[in-house]
This record gives structure tokens, C-alpha cells and sequence, in this order.
């Protein structure tokens, strides 16, 4: 919240398509961990399946509201083809290091790992996207990284 909060816009609500796509893809990814965790008992590609089965279900669904997009798919390059399979080879390879990462790690520790995503996003920005790291950036990173120490000495504690 420190990192991304701006006062001057108010609710950070979506204004917006593709930020409720993007809200609501961050929603589902939030789910399938969840239910990840909870489903102990299933093997990890099963589970890993079953994020990949409703992602594709639930992408095809807008792609099928608006026939034009639908249709641009099917005329695409063949490299851009091997672009998207090797986009998704990857994916599918990062969920399932992050179902095994979810099956072996405290719940703690794993939502220390998730948040660091904004860290590595803020300083991606910087270097990419030349983007100024302001006070907020580094004070937020700071807390995260604080919070990760803190995890790992509380799962020591309770040893």
C-alpha cells in the first residue's frame, strides 16, 4: 500500500477494461494459491492443470464476446505463433515451481516471496522504463524486505 497508494487519485478502483481484467486476473491467481494450499492431497501438476484449465476457460470467454479479437488469433504469424507457445511453456514451468513452492513453504514466508514481486517490479521499472525511485519506493521495499527477515526469525521462534 505504501508503494502504490497515490492520495490525489483516492480508492485505487480500476477505470478501465484491461485494469478489471488485471484486478481480477490478480483475484484468481490469489484463489488458485489459496486452493493450492488447501488441496494438500493433489499432486502438484493436477493442481497445476486445474490453473491452467480455468485460465484458458475464462480467457476464451472474453475472446468469444468480441468475435474481431477472436479472429486476429487465427490470422497470426507463425513466429508470432512460437513466441506465444514459448510465453506459455514458460508460464506453465512458473506455475509449477510456484505449486511446489506453495506445497513446501509456511504461509508466511510465501506471501513475504509474492510481495517481493513489487520490489522486483519497482526496480525493473527503474532500470526499464526509467521510472524515479522516490522515497515511498524504497520505504515500501524496505518494509517488505524487513517483513521477510521478520518471517523467517518468527518460523525460528516457533520451532
Amino acid at each position: 500500500m505504501v508503494m502504490l497508494w497515490q492520495t490525489e487519485l483516492g480508492w485505487p478502483l480500476p477505470e478501465n477494461r484491461a485494469e478489471w481484467l488485471g484486478l481480477s486476473s490478480g483475484l484468481m491467481f490469489a484463489l488458485s494459491n489459496v486452493l493450492a494450499r488447501k488441496a494438500t492431497h493433489l499432486d502438484i501438476r493436477l493442481k497445476s492443470f486445474g490453473v491452467w484449465s480455468g485460465a484458458v476457460a475464462l480467457s476464451l470467454l472474453p475472446a468469444l464476446w468480441t468475435p474481431p479479437a477472436f479472429h486476429s488469433l487465427v490470422t497470426l504469424a507463425p513466429q508470432t505463433w512460437l513466441l506465444l507457445a514459448a510465453i506459455g511453456a514458460t508460464i506453465f514451468g512458473v506455475t509449477l515451481a510456484v505449486q511446489y513452492g506453495l506445497a513446501h513453504t509456511p504461509a508466511n514466508q510465501a506471501i513475504v516471496i509474492f510481495l517481493f514481486e513489487l520490489v522486483v517490479a519497482a526496480i525493473s521499472s527503474y532500470y526499464l522504463a526509467g521510472e524515479a525511485m522516490t522515497t515511498r519506493e524504497w520505504l515500501g521495499g524496505a518494509m517488505i524486505v524487513a517483513a521477510s527477515l521478520f518471517s523467517g526469525e518468527l518460523e525460528k521462534a516457533n520451532d
